[in-house]
């Protein structure tokens, strides 16, 4: 059985954060708070030791938009930043977040508040998008530098894979899509973001 099946069980419904997050929060969160809750998932601190409590909490699109860092380089990917967002491109709707990594190649960030598998379809839709629009592109962003002779790169961001989707994400080989599964969690200091990224499992 895919221990990833159940992640809804253990993820943003109160329970444990994902792999490895309880030990990287520090890097995303820093003022202590006191439990209040049973639900609570605790997370240490900084160098000083300071415990901090993450609440997971869910968000509406529009939410998590306004949360996503410009600069990605400490959360996803060295020199990846965004340089525009809510780009459209009819019939394939809203580009979320259009970026560009440290090869100045053309990267799309997809976004969706819950599990649903048409986020591939969405992000292969502007996937073709950007490949036949390079001009448009160009315009749109004049003071980038973007090596067109680089196929687009896409990211998928959810708070959840289907089991389907997981598998699938197996047999990608083109165009290159990273996967990535975000927790939003209710801080001290506001709802914060944190990122995993995630394999075919």
């Amino acid at each position: 059985m895919d221990p990833n099946d159940n992640a809804d069980e253990n993820g943003l419904h109160g329970g444990p954060l994902g792999r490895g997050l309880e030990h990287v929060s520090h890097l995303f969160l820093s003022r202590k708070a006191p439990a209040s809750s049973p639900e609570e998932s605790f997370a240490p601190g900084g160098p000083g030791g300071n415990v901090v409590v993450l609440r997971p909490v869910q968000v509406t699109r529009d939410r998590l938009a306004a949360i996503l860092p410009l600069d990605w380089s400490g959360a996803l990917e060295t020199g990846l930043r965004t340089i525009d967002a809510r780009i459209p491109c009819d019939p394939c709707g809203e580009i979320d977040v259009l970026a560009v990594d440290r090869t100045s190649r053309v990267t799309i960030i997809d976004f969706d508040t819950t599990a649903n598998d048409g986020l591939l379809l969405r992000g292969l839709g502007h996937f073709d998008w950007a490949l036949r629009n390079a001009q448009t592109i160009q315009r749109m962003c004049p003071a980038e530098t973007i090596d067109f002779a680089l196929p687009p790169k896409l990211v998928l961001l959810a708070p959840q894979f289907s089991a389907l989707l997981r598998r699938v994400m197996r047999q990608f080989t083109f165009p290159q899509i990273q996967w990535v599964r975000y927790h939003t969690v209710d801080t001290p200091g506001g709802v914060g973001i944190l990122f995993e990224p995630v394999t075919g499992e």
